[in-house]
């Protein structure tokens, strides 16, 4: 009696947990489950801890097989336990690359980066059924993020039930599944076949009727006790079926071939469809659909506060950029986890990145900043005290000696002929353009064809390199000079063999090999 007592205490705890999952699949002591939800990170996280659990580690190749199974059907992306806190670059040829799991450990026999880059600031991973690779972003990052993964304890469970046919398992997570392999503790099941139930008690199952104060001792209409033993009863016009659960009509049964998605209530020779909470009939009047909760501003009250729709249910969690703070959703300053490299600039469910005096944001990544000149000529900083020569200059300009120190000066690229036609220098970049009738493809100007598009202009940026430049301007012109005296050579070889041919007088630059009319005036 005493462990019955405690089974209803425990399926009153877990029913209070709210938001039922959308899948679930138990392996190697652990159960996981499904929640839909555009959350971030945190969120996804307390909500985990909410339900008595925490986000899904992925420490063996089994664990990660199972996230195929659970997101069969689900499309985007998903969070899992993973989390770089950003306070070191860890080797990348470390399992976890520096990672932790949210238990705090770093433990695994498995690893499935997508990629292979350290990592230095705060991240956080996502995988999905297209992608299982693990996918890092940052932790408040919600685009393409559809839910969240929980892994909870699965302790003193059951091995799935030996049957001929399908066997259905309402799990204790409050997740439905046929054929289990493991079953979580005070989940119930139903041999289909035969109709009988039976439930997980401290790892062993028993027959139904079992305690009627549990699953209604798993009887399909009510639960009676007499004496110390229980029994399944039927109403009026129904008998016991010989599965001691379930019901038979004495008589015609319109129920029998209703087709109703959830229950079926029996009107005289006619029938009616009804729908578990958090369902509605469709226009069938058999099928049940999920009721959107969250089309009713009433349910989630608050400043900063969105509602989130799961089957059956539905969630109250903060918006991006705030996070539950006692009874109200309050900013989440994301400037405490140090996510831009120089300066972080607080706002209100956001924030943004700057960066210090002769640096700018990168175009590609607005977390991070790289050296920048507005003029011609700039100081060189970050120079090797060891080596006076090694300076790291911004991109698109080359270091320079001069009497008044080192300092990085603009390349001109338009002299290295990179443009097709036009060509205008800017600083660390350049900007190529074509004549009239002509369209730019890259650097390349091709003809434009009646009705083609006629863009003409296109900007340049050098691309950056990760070594300091370490040569001068005066080594660039002599690259430039060695060039142009190989391809002179190379005329004047063609000369002297035509005329020792006797045929100098039918010399014709035009049928000169393209490299060599291509001959460009070197000014030393």
């Amino acid at each position: 009696m005493k462990n019955f007592i405690g089974v209803v205490m425990a399926l009153v705890f877990l029913r209070a947990r709210g938001g039922k999952p959308n899948n679930g699949y138990c392996l190697q002591d652990s159960c996981f489950t499904l929640h839909a939800g555009t959350v971030d990170f945190n969120s996804a996280t307390k909500s985990c801890e909410s339900k008595q659990g925490t986000l899904m580690t992925v420490r063996t190749t089994e664990v990660n097989d199972g996230i195929l199974d659970i997101l069969a059907g689900f499309d985007g992306h998903v969070w899992i336990g993973l989390i770089h806190r950003g306070d070191s670059c860890a080797d990348p040829s470390l399992d976890l690359k520096g990672y932790t799991w949210v238990t705090g450990d770093s433990q695994t026999r498995f690893k499935n980066w997508k990629s292979n880059a350290p990592v230095c600031s705060q991240q956080c991973v996502s995988a999905s059924k297209d992608d299982a690779k693990w996918t890092e972003r940052l932790c408040n990052d919600t685009k393409g993020i559809k839910g969240y993964l929980c892994e909870h304890n699965n302790t003193n469970k059951c091995e799935r039930l030996t049957s001929k046919s399908t066997v259905l398992y309402e799990t204790s997570f409050e997740f439905s599944r046929e054929n289990l392999a493991e079953v979580p503790n005070l989940s119930n099941a139903t041999r289909m076949d035969l109709g009988t139930k039976h439930i997980c008690l401290e790892g062993k199952w028993l027959d139904a009727p079992w305690n009627c104060e549990v699953y209604r001792g798993g009887c399909e209409h009510k639960c009676d006790k007499k004496n110390k033993t229980f029994i399944c009863t039927c109403p009026p016009g129904y008998k016991l079926g010989n599965n001691a659960v379930s019901c038979e009509k004495t008589q015609h049964d319109p129920c029998r071939n209703a087709g109703c998605s959830h229950t079926c209530l029996p009107r005289g020779n006619d029938y009616e469809c009804l729908c578990h909470q958090g369902f509605a009939l469709d226009k069938d009047g058999k099928t049940c659909k999920d009721i959107n909760e969250c089309e009713d501003e009433r349910q989630c009250l608050g400043r900063n506060v969105q509602c989130i729709n799961t089957i059956g249910s539905f969630e109250c969690l903060c918006m991006k950029g705030f996070k539950k703070e006692q009874n109200t959703c309050e900013d989440d300053d994301e400037c405490e986890s140090a996510p831009c490299e120089q300066e972080c600039i607080n706002t209100v469910g956001s924030y943004y990145c700057e960066c210090w005096e002769g640096y700018k944001v990168l175009p590609e990544d607005k977390h991070k900043c790289e050296r920048f000149c507005a003029h011609q000529q700039c100081l060189a900083v970050d120079c090797d005290p060891n080596i006076p020569s090694q300076c790291n200059c911004p991109r698109g300009f080359i270091l320079e000696e001069t009497p008044m120190g080192l300092y990085c000066t603009d390349i001109d690229e338009c002299d290295m002929l990179y443009c097709d036609q036009e060509c205008y220098n800017t600083f660390g970049g350049y900007i190529c353009s074509c004549y009239e009738g002509y369209k730019l493809s890259g650097t390349e100007c091709l003809k434009i064809l009646e009705g083609s598009d006629t863009t003409t202009i296109s900007n340049f940026t050098p691309a950056p390199t990760d070594a300091p430049t370490s040569f001068s301007a005066g080594v660039l012109l002599a690259i430039i000079i060695c060039i142009a005296a190989v391809i002179l050579l190379v005329v004047c070889l063609a000369y002297h063999n035509m005329k020792c041919c006797g045929k100098t007088d039918s010399i014709n630059l035009d049928k000169v090999p393209r490299e060599v009319h291509d001959l460009q005036q070197v000014n030393v």
